[in-house]
C-alpha cells in the first residue's frame, strides 16, 4: 500500500513528540524542527528496509510476483533442482512453491547456510524434495538467483506461487509498505533520526517500540 513520505514525516515526528515527555533530551533541544523533519524524511527507505527485511512474517503483504520462467538443472523439465532470476529490487522472499510440493517455503537459505551444501548431494533423501522443499537465494551470474530443491512429478510441473517484497523506494512522494508494518516503519525513522542528533535513551525507546510492532525478536545475549 502506498504512504506519503510526508505523512510519515509528521507520524514520526509525533512519535518523537509524545515519547520526548518522559525521555531526557540534552542533544534533540538544540536542534530545530526543520532540521529533525529533514533527517527523519532522509531514513524513510532505510527505515523502511530495515523494518521489511526483519518483521515476522504474518506482517508481511502478498507482495509482488516473481519466476517468470525456471531453469533446469539437468534439462529435464520437472525432475530435480531448477532455479530463477530475482528481480534487481528484490529485498525478500514472501513464498514459493512449485506444483508437486507438498508445502510453500516462506523463508530463504543463503549460500552460506550449514544445509545449502548438502542440496548438492546425490543422495535424494539429503537434499531437499517435494515434502520437504528447499529454497536459497544466491548470486549467479545474472544477479541474484533462487534455488530450489526439489521436483520429482515431471513435465508438467509449474510455478504455482512465487511472491517477494521489493527493496523500498520513494517514487512521486510516495512509498510502498506492508499495511501492518507502517508503524513500525514510522518509530524507525523516528528512532534513526533521535540517534543522528544524539538523543540516544529516546533512540533506544523507539527502536524497542518499533522491533515490537513489526515482531523483531532482539538477541540480547
Amino acid at each position: 500500500m502506498n504512504y506519503s513520505v510526508e505523512e510519515l514525516v509528521r507520524e514520526a515526528r509525533i512519535a518523537i513528540d509524545r515519547n520526548a515527555n518522559s525521555t531526557p533530551l540534552a542533544s534533540l533541544g538544540d536542534v530545530d524542527t526543520l532540521t529533525v523533519d529533514e533527517i527523519i524524511r532522509s531514513k524513510v527507505e532505510d527505515a523502511a528496509r530495515l523494518v521489511e527485511e526483519s518483521a515476522a512474517h504474518e506482517l508481511l503483504d502478498a507482495g509482488k510476483p516473481f519466476a517468470a520462467s525456471v531453469v533446469w538443472e539437468n534439462d529435464v523439465a520437472g525432475y530435480g533442482a531448477g532455479r530463477v532470476i530475482l528481480p534487481d529490487d528484490f529485498m525478500r522472499l514472501v513464498t514459493f512453491r512449485m506444483s508437486d510440493w507438498y508445502r510453500p517455503v516462506t523463508e530463504a537459505i543463503t549460500e552460506e547456510h550449514p544445509i545449502y551444501s548438502m542440496q548438492s548431494s546425490r543422495y535424494a533423501g539429503v537434499r531437499g524434495n517435494p515434502q520437504r522443499p528447499v529454497v536459497a537465494i544466491v548470486h549467479g551470474t545474472a544477479g541474484k538467483e533462487l534455488e530450489f530443491y526439489a521436483c520429482s512429478a515431471g513435465p508438467g510441473v509449474r510455478v504455482d506461487k512465487a511472491r517477494y517484497l521489493p527493496l523500498p523506494k520513494v517514487v512521486a512522494g510516495e512509498i510502498d509498505l506492508c499495511p501492518k508494518l507502517q508503524r513500525a516503519v514510522v518509530y524507525r525513522m523516528a528512532s534513526m533520526a533521535c540517534a543522528i542528533v544524539g538523543a540516544s535513551d529516546l533512540a533506544a525507546m523507539l527502536l524497542g517500540t518499533s522491533n515490537e510492532l513489526a515482531g523483531i525478536r532482539v538477541d540480547n545475549a
